[in-house]
């Protein structure tokens, strides 16, 4: 066992003795257009916290942005002024009244104002309301002043080492790795040098200023759960990225409670959020990473694509929607273990290969259910780069050449049949290539966490075989790894993640001709994936 007490722990702690200043909040409020209402109701203060408000009028017609000392009625006050209109139109309809502690001026539309201020330091619910004639029912809003509350004390942990699917009984691990005091309070995860297959339990103890009811926030990557005083409050167990925040209630009374985060590590990303929040004090972090969107302010906006994530369990789940780098006739499959792919039914090819969690289906669940959706999961590959035909026949040049996408039509040559299950529920996607019957079929091993990940993709082909057509496993700059090939594809960015797009490939018969990796087209062809370990 090791004992970890690292001097720049007890140095931050020091640091935090001496209370810096709050930093500027740049909140960002537009009109909606033809709505008569802003985009943003509600959002979140410190007391004495520097305020920036950028405030766009999107809209049609005028609109200001007023800020009102609490209790104020909005409705009244914009009303009010109606008694003496030429007076109100002389002052641009802004009432003259006390009451009013912060302003824009009347934005025309389509303008743009910023305006910066002291939030107040007295906590409590600041209405805001654009005083144009007409607009007050509908176009108001409050800015909370909220203090933060008190965070974690007397924080240690213990680091296990072992590779999981969910959160391990942690009281029945005997070997600890390593523990330590985190001097500054904050639960963090960079203990050690180690990035996978691995757990950390948590304990400290945390402050109710009072008896009644408190809400706990969790997010991670991968598993974690908050018990208070020895009870399971949240958990978001499993091998998922940090995903939406989850959150839930319980009562505590007041004085000293015992608090205990249990997280464990599979592969990919590491992250873990925590936080709190009482009747008294707004969310409050536990933990030195916070995600986009933690405050209560921003939460209020959480966009309609995330949130709904698919579960693989025992069986493939097979997803049909827009899915980013499948083109518009994607079909996503998840298969038990954490292996992912999807296939493009508009290129009759595999398009995307992934680990860990599968997708998220928010984004065609909710609303309208447009645009494309990203992969879930961590190292996406995409074997042959943009979404192309899998076969092709050599024209006498220097190499193989393959049909770029022409997005106005479909490729020559290529009918889709649909797609059969078997017994396990597998997919085998069937097509037609110039007359030849072709089946493509996946099986995932190993874990998609797990050094042993691997695809086996197995192609079947019926029919009069063009003579000299090749098969296309990989494009990118290959070169030979044992009896393997290795691939460094070209990197590419899904809903602005860049993935880097390195993976083995397998395949009898398989050869190099420039940037392609290439296998001849016979009646039965298998190839695996891997990625490097």
């Amino acid at each position: 066992m090791k004992q970890l007490l690292p001097s720049f722990l007890c140095l931050s702690a020091a640091l935090c003795l001496h209370a810096e200043p709050p930093e500027m909040q740049t909140v960002r409020i537009n009109t909606m257009t033809a709505q008569m209402k802003y985009d943003e109701n509600e959002f979140t203060v410190r007391p004495g916290q520097p305020v920036e408000v950028v405030f766009q009028n999107g809209d049609d017609l005028p609109h200001n942005l007023v800020f009102c000392k609490p209790g104020t009625n909005v409705v009244e006050l914009s009303m009010k002024q109606m008694e003496q209109p030429e007076l109100a139109l002389k002052r641009n309809w802004l009432p003259e009244d006390d009451r009013i502690l912060y302003h824009t001026k009347m934005l025309n539309p389509k303008e743009r104002e910023v305006i910066r201020f002291t939030a107040p330091d007295r906590p409590g619910n600041y209405p805001f309301v654009c005083t144009f004639p007409g607009h007050a029912m509908t176009m108001n809003g409050e800015m909370k002043v909220i203090p933060e509350g008190e965070g974690l004390k007397d924080l240690k942990f213990k680091m296990y080492l072992g590779d999981w699917k969910q959160l391990p009984d942690f009281s029945k691990l005997t070997e600890v790795h390593r523990e330590g005091v985190i001097a500054d309070n904050l639960i963090q995860v960079k203990l050690d040098d180690y990035k996978n297959q691995f757990g950390v339990v948590y304990t400290g103890k945390i402050y109710a200023p009072r008896t009644g009811s408190y809400r706990f926030f969790l997010t991670s990557d991968d598993g974690a759960r908050i018990l208070i005083d020895g009870k399971k409050v949240v958990e978001y167990d499993g091998i998922h990225p940090a995903g939406s925040v989850k959150s839930a209630g319980v009562k505590l009374d007041h004085g000293e409670h015992e608090f205990r985060l249990e997280y464990f590590q599979a592969g990919g990303g590491i992250e873990i959020y925590a936080a709190w929040k009482g009747t008294d004090f707004d969310i409050t972090p536990l933990s030195t990473w916070r995600p986009k969107g933690w405050k209560e302010g921003d939460a209020k906006k959480k966009p309609d694509t995330l949130g709904m994530p698919i579960a693989v369990t025992s069986e493939p789940v097979i997803y049909r929607n827009f899915i980013a780098g499948a083109g518009n006739r994607g079909i996503a499959v998840g298969y038990p273990g954490g292996i992912n792919i999807a296939w493009s039914a508009e290129s009759m090819n595999l398009a995307l290969v992934w680990r860990g969690a599968f997708m998220d289906a928010a984004r065609h669940w909710n609303s309208r259910g447009g645009g494309y959706q990203a992969p879930l999961g961590y190292d996406v590959l995409r074997p042959t780069g943009e979404v192309t035909p899998a076969f092709a026949v050599p024209d006498g040049s220097s190499g193989p050449s393959w049909p770029t996408w022409n997005k106005e039509k479909r490729y020559d040559g290529y009918i889709w049949k649909g797609y059969t299950l078997d017994a396990k529920r597998a997919p085998t996607f069937r097509y037609e290539w110039n007359g030849v019957a072709v089946e493509d079929t996946f099986a995932a091993s190993g874990t998609g966490t797990g050094p042993e990940a691997t695809l086996t993709r197995t192609i079947k082909l019926k029919g009069n075989i063009p003579a000299g057509a090749l098969f296309r496993l990989a494009n990118g700059k290959v070169q030979t790894s044992g009896s393997d090939f290795l691939v460094e594809g070209p990197k590419f960015a899904l809903e602005g993640n860049t993935f880097n797009n390195q993976f083995l490939v397998s395949a009898k018969g398989a050869s190099v001709s420039g940037e392609n990796l290439v296998v001849p087209a016979t009646s039965e062809i298998v190839v695996t994936y891997t990625w490097p370990k």
